[in-house]
């Protein structure tokens, strides 16, 4: 299996790649990636190569937007030198489709109204879906404990939101619509172990920066791309007390 480094594409100029959009740029890796990772730690570390520009980055964060990236995520901060949040979210579904998500960040959801509209959603049925999430949240922000670090209100700030892999990509579009709903106005970087080369170019349109180790057109299961098995519960949590020292 070849090793390079995926589609990565900037909105803003400085820190793009070439500062235009849809200009893309592969470069070999094969000197210092294996056929897949043998850990989530792995991943974020060879993420950090190609991420130095961020090291020490004045109003920069690594955010882990699922649990189970935030091994990866802590190897990439500590390797950047910068501090490291677990980005809470849950999504909100009904009927087998998502519409919208909410995170502990914030009071107000994020809502698709096309869908809600569309399938006749009450204001009534949302109301009781969001009630129910909000405690799933609650249950993981106690668990976790994440330092809920403030967020830099700058045009100059910069979040890396970090994952171990895309699949659906349902996840990272609630992270980035949930940051920008939030009133976030910083440059928004999605990086993760595997992210699929179509997906990379679909939030080329939603991220100032997309950028993953691995970038196939077929991703399956993103815990076949590793080694070793899910981070537990206690694993994650420890790994947050650790970021805070």
């Amino acid at each position: 299996m070849l090793a390079e480094k995926p589609l990565s594409s900037g909105h803003n100029g400085a820190n793009g790649a070439n500062g235009v959009h849809g200009h893309y740029k592969r470069a070999s890796l094969s000197n210092v990636i294996k056929p897949f990772f043998a850990s989530r730690e792995e991943a974020g570390k060879l993420l950090a190569i190609w991420l130095q520009c961020y090291a020490q980055k004045e109003n920069t964060v690594v955010l882990s937007i699922k649990p189970t990236a935030t091994l990866l995520a802590y190897e990439l901060a500590k390797e950047l030198k910068l501090p490291l949040d677990l980005f809470l979210i849950r999504t909100l579904k009904i009927y087998g489709l998502t519409i919208g998500a909410i995170t502990d960040r914030t009071d107000n959801p994020l809502q698709n109204e096309q869908i809600i509209r569309g399938c006749d959603i009450t204001q009534q049925q949302l109301s009781e879906i969001v009630n129910q999430e909000r405690i799933q949240l609650e249950t993981l922000k106690h668990q976790f404990n994440p330092p809920n670090y403030p967020l830099s209100n700058s045009e100059n700030a910069t979040v890396l939101l970090a994952t171990d892999g895309i699949q659906t990509g349902q996840n990272a579009r609630c992270a980035i619509r949930l940051l920008k709903s939030m009133g976030y106005r910083g440059r928004i970087v999605l990086v993760g172990g595997v992210i699929g080369s179509d997906a990379q170019k679909i939030f080329m349109r939603e991220a100032d920066e997309v950028l993953a180790v691995k970038g196939p057109q077929n991703v399956g299961l993103v815990s076949s791309w590793y080694k070793n098995a899910e981070p537990t519960n206690e694993q994650i949590k420890q790994t947050l007390l650790k970021a805070k020292e």
